[in-house]
């Protein structure tokens, strides 16, 4: 089912490709204390200024990345030989992390039962095939797998319709987070004010010391498989922000310059993908076509469907130093 979704969705998501103009939200910015000298998240075109982004992805979902983010693990660090000599002896073969899901209740029609126990478990299943590799032959497998330890719920409007890093946020993480760095604490509200939705976000490994409560994935109860985010609802939010969680950034961070994502082998991107055009090219100068169909972009779920070789080894580096 999951397979014959995706193929009839390609064909949506054609028809929905959308021209990026996303922005990080002031929240964020102050949230985090990023400076406004800030590594940009991507790069403005003539393209973004002449469109607007789908509803579900007008604002970024992480924290601004700044220089400071990305010296906290330099690309030298994931290099292939490094990682392997260095990193890989130190891991098991699989790593089983626990989950404390926090589902949060709204008090309005849709939002008072927003996800019972079979969703999240859907959820977390959906989690584990992306770490699996199970939706493309195409993806690199990665040795971590979540186990579901507990689900609590909790009826608060406020935190419901919370802001992104907002107080509110802050507030509900504060209060509900469980465990140390190598648990995941996976937050299901409402994703953010009602009218400018979210589908999720999340924070990076190297932030946990500062703020260790703060430490989780959010992801929109619209985005969970057969929600309401029409294009977004095969569940592969959970999927991008954990993959934030584990320490990954954007494919088009940086735009076509520098070190992008700090990735070698996805392929510069210079905005963020809101379809699936499998032809797109952003950065000509940079051999190959947009990494679209990585669950790091900001494709369709019906496109998302795999990690590179590059990032598993990034994860790994990150899993290391910082959980």
């Amino acid at each position: 089912m999951r397979l014959f979704q995706r193929a009839a969705l390609s064909v949506l998501a054609l028809a929905l490709v959308g021209l990026p103009a996303a922005v990080s939200s002031p929240s964020v910015a102050a949230v985090s204390g990023a400076a406004v000298t800030g590594v940009p998240c991507l790069k403005n075109t003539a393209a973004t200024a002449r469109a607007e982004a789908p509803k579900w992805r007008r604002y970024a979902d992480t924290s601004a990345v700044t220089a400071k983010d990305l010296a906290a693990l330099p690309a030298a660090e994931t290099r292939r030989s490094v990682v392997n000599r260095e990193v890989r002896p130190s891991l098991a073969a699989r790593i089983t992390l626990p989950v404390y899901v926090h589902v949060i209740k709204g008090k309005h029609r849709g939002e008072k039962n927003p996800a019972g126990r079979t969703r999240v478990r859907q959820l977390i299943a959906t989690l584990n095939g992306g770490m699996a590799g199970v939706q493309s032959g195409y993806s690199t497998p990665l040795r971590y797998r979540f186990a579901l330890k507990h689900v609590d719920y909790t009826k608060n409007d406020a935190w419901y319709h919370a802001y992104l890093f907002g107080k509110r946020d802050v507030q509900a993480k504060r209060k509900l987070h469980r465990g140390g760095p190598r648990t995941l604490n996976l937050y299901i509200s409402g994703g953010g004010p009602r009218g400018t939705p979210i589908l999720g976000w999340a924070r990076f490994p190297w932030q946990y010391a500062a703020a260790p409560k703060l430490d989780s994935v959010s992801v929109n109860v619209a985005g969970m498989r057969g929600g309401s985010a029409r294009g977004y609802n095969l569940g592969d939010t959970v999927i991008h922000e954990t993959g934030h969680w584990l320490g990954l950034y954007h494919t088009f961070q940086g735009g076509c310059g520098g070190g992008g994502d700090l990735v070698a082998d996805t392929q510069a991107e210079a905005e963020p993908s809101f379809g699936c055009d499998v032809s797109r090219d952003t950065c000509p100068a940079d051999p190959g076509h947009d990494p679209v169909h990585n669950f790091m972009d900001y494709s369709l779920d019906a496109c998302m469907m795999l990690f590179t070789p590059g990032q598993v080894q990034r994860i790994d580096a990150a899993f290391a130093k910082w959980r």
